[in-house]
């Protein structure tokens, strides 16, 4: 059983915001960081204890591209307090619908018609819908029409959205996290929507049996590269890997590096430069 991460809060405030907030988060992607939340005047960044020395945080050793185009910047760091996280997010959750085909909301807000509706609440998870990348993933999968008999994996899947989504849809869906919040709160969430999924806790699908037909990861750059070996291994000739987390400029770094491992690129979609992109094992 893998221990739950203790994760660093990192607040930035940068000046200019443009376009030092999207240079400053390209170099934090390179460091162990795994998710970030725009804010008016920069960035949020949340990052593992144990992988990340705060003391030695110097913006002139660990952001140099950031530091040589800011006017300012600057930072608080704090660590996550599991008691006040769904205090901060109600207060600021707003539902959101996905085309006409999902809406997503919490349990407090009216219901939204839509094809799908989606009722999240993230205790300490990430994946409420509002993230470009689970939106644009969101979009993908509400496209698709028939996912009956469809094994489906979420990789990295914090509030489960997405395997809830999928198991509406009638797919048969399992959900890995590194963290056993994230994986109670899938359970909890499957539940509120009337739908089963299997989850549970690891730091990778290498246990995972069988092949599934579509593999959803929805991470960030540097665990897509460092796990498509893994991912390859549980897809068959006609499976798709969908992926996300990442900014368009890293698209190419991706596709090359997937392409090492037998995947090609068929379709991707960029929003506020995030990119969510669909990949195919070549078949000769």
């Amino acid at each position: 059983m893998s221990v739950d991460p203790v994760y660093f809060e990192l607040t930035f405030t940068v000046k200019p915001l443009v376009p030092t907030r999207d240079v400053l988060v390209d170099e934090l992607s390179a460091l162990p960081f795994d998710t970030f939340l725009e804010t008016e005047d920069g960035v949020k960044a949340y990052v593992d204890q144990s992988l990340f020395n705060a003391s030695e945080l110097s913006a002139i050793d660990h952001f140099p591209y950031t530091s040589g185009i800011a006017e300012s910047i600057e930072w608080t760091i704090s660590e996550i307090q599991q008691e006040n996280w769904n205090a901060n997010w109600e207060s600021d959750f707003k539902p959101i619908v996905v085309g006409d085909r999902v809406s997503v909301r919490a349990s407090f807000h009216k219901r939204i018609e839509a094809d799908y509706e989606l009722v999240i609440e993230p205790k300490m998870s990430f994946g409420t819908g509002h993230h470009q990348t689970t939106y644009q993933m969101l979009d993908f999968l509400s496209r698709l029409d028939n996912l009956e008999n469809k094994r489906i994996l979420d990789m990295g899947c914090g509030t489960s959205i997405l395997a809830i989504l999928a198991a509406l849809k009638g797919a048969s869906c399992d959900a890995i996290d590194i963290d056993s919040w994230c994986i109670e709160n899938s359970l909890e969430n499957a539940d509120r929507n009337k739908v089963s999924i299997c989850a549970w806790q690891d730091d990778s699908c290498q246990k995972a049996e069988g092949y599934y037909d579509l593999i959803l990861a929805n991470i960030n750059r540097n665990i897509l590269l460092d796990q498509v070996s893994d991912y390859v291994t549980k897809m068959n000739a006609s499976s798709e890997l969908w992926v996300s987390g990442f900014y368009i400029e890293d698209l190419l770094l991706l596709t090359d590096a997937f392409s090492v491992h037998g995947l090609e690129l068929i379709e991707s979609t960029d929003l506020d430069r995030w990119v969510a992109a669909k990949f195919r094992l070549i078949n000769d």
